[in-house]
């Protein structure tokens, strides 16, 4: 079967999984076109390649050792998302060794270099037969159709800020820019503001910005500005109808949180070596720098977590480690991570199963069995802490709560 037809069929085992993300798709990728690994021995010459072909790519030895690199790399997932990885890599692999096997023309020697037996399905049709040229179309196509279901094109193996925008093609534009006030379905990464194609600036890496934070941040004032205008500046998001409409109560813990931390900034001296080489202004980019000095010198500081944690939702970067320590300590402090995966993932359609893959993780080696510990809290007589453990029950599984669709086939039209 032709390579590409084996990508698409790797990435079709990924992408139909309940417990689908992108490093599981990415996987589930390379292994079926790993076996192929054997096809670079053409650049050793004709000989080689006729003596090299189907064999140390194309043997179950090479699928061992893929399928154990896989569970290494998914080793600290929950045991029913390491067992499925795995078992899906697997899966990925063997389905180049079985297609190979009827659809190559070439033999296939499974056990070796032990053993050179050949296996085949007779007739093994070659490489050129119709058949192979439909499957490769169809392979090729249906990953492209599942982004109505899935939400996800190949383009995210590339880079998934492309993949999104890619998307955002064919989905309901149901903002309005923050330049010219057109329908849009973009937000600006830097102040998270909505804008149009015509007016974002696509950089490297494919990170949208708006006019204005392109531009770069404007010179600093002579003089020194008052903690609440800048509070109104750096949460004017925050406390606008569309944050609030989020999220009421999660908005108002933000502002809370990052004008306390704001107003801690505001009260070192500005002799601090935190000021140097600045306008001496607070900004939520210095907040967060005083928060992780902080903690550094005070681990147990939970306001400079607090900040930490506000700061990374308001800037969509989906790092919630700072808050990890109070969820152990408290299990109810779990409502509010949920509310920031939830926040996160519809203002700028963040995975939230990704986004708390580590959180989890990581709390999983402390607590031990995370899926048993929320199995309990599900029945916890606090009704916040009963919904949020039941949400992070369904996200530990892979299962996103608050995606009732992506893209719908009257989208794509």
């Amino acid at each position: 079967m032709l390579g590409q037809a084996h990508a698409g069929l790797g990435w079709l085992i990924g992408v139909a999984s309940p417990t689908s993300d992108r490093r599981l798709r990415l996987w589930c990728t390379a292994a079926a076109i790993l076996p192929d690994v054997d096809a670079l021995s053409i650049l050793a010459g004709g000989p080689a390649y006729d003596r090299y072909h189907h064999t140390f790519g194309h043997n179950l030895f090479t699928g061992i050792l893929c399928v154990s690199a896989a569970a290494w790399a998914f080793r600290r997932s929950p045991t029913r998302s390491w067992l499925a990885a795995i078992t899906l890599v697997a899966v990925s692999f063997a389905s180049h060794l079985l297609t190979d096997m009827k659809l190559s023309g070439w033999p296939l020697h499974l056990l070796w270099p032990v053993n050179r037996k050949s296996f085949e399905f007779h007739p093994n049709l070659q490489v050129g037969a119709p058949i192979n040229i439909v499957l490769a179309g169809v392979l090729m196509t249906v990953p492209w159709a599942l982004a109505a279901w899935k939400g996800v094109t190949p383009l995210e193996i590339l880079s998934p800020r492309l993949d999104h925008l890619f998307l955002n093609l064919f989905r309901r534009r149901n903002r309005e820019c923050s330049a010219c006030g057109q329908p849009c379905n973009n937000r600006c990464e830097g102040c998270t503001r909505p804008v149009c194609l015509r007016h974002a600036r696509i950089g490297w890496r494919f990170r949208t910005t708006c006019p204005s934070c392109a531009a770069g941040p404007p010179r600093a004032k002579i003089t020194r500005e008052g903690v609440e205008e800048i509070l109104a500046r750096e949460l004017g998001f925050i406390r606008s109808p569309e944050g609030l409409r989020l999220d009421p109560e999660f908005a108002q813990l933000l502002e809370r949180k990052l004008t306390e931390g704001l107003k801690r900034l505001d009260a070192v001296p500005r002799t601090h070596a935190l000021w140097q080489g600045s306008d001496h202004q607070p900004t939520l980019a210095k907040v967060a720098d005083l928060s992780r000095l902080l903690l550094h010198e005070t681990p147990d500081d939970e306001e400079a977590r607090w900040v930490l944690f506000a700061d990374s939702v308001r800037s969509c970067s989906a790092d919630y480690t700072a808050l990890e320590p109070l969820v152990l300590r408290d299990f109810a402090t779990l409502h509010w991570l949920v509310a920031a995966a939830r926040w996160n993932f519809l203002l700028s359609g963040l995975d939230p199963v990704a986004a708390l893959r580590k959180p989890f993780e990581s709390m999983s080696r402390t607590v031990g069995s995370l899926e048993t510990v929320l199995g309990e809290l599900v029945h916890d007589p606090d009704r916040r802490t009963k919904e949020a453990a039941a949400r992070c029950l369904e996200l530990l599984r892979g299962r996103n709560p608050w995606k009732a669709r992506s893209l719908t086939p009257g989208d794509l039209l």
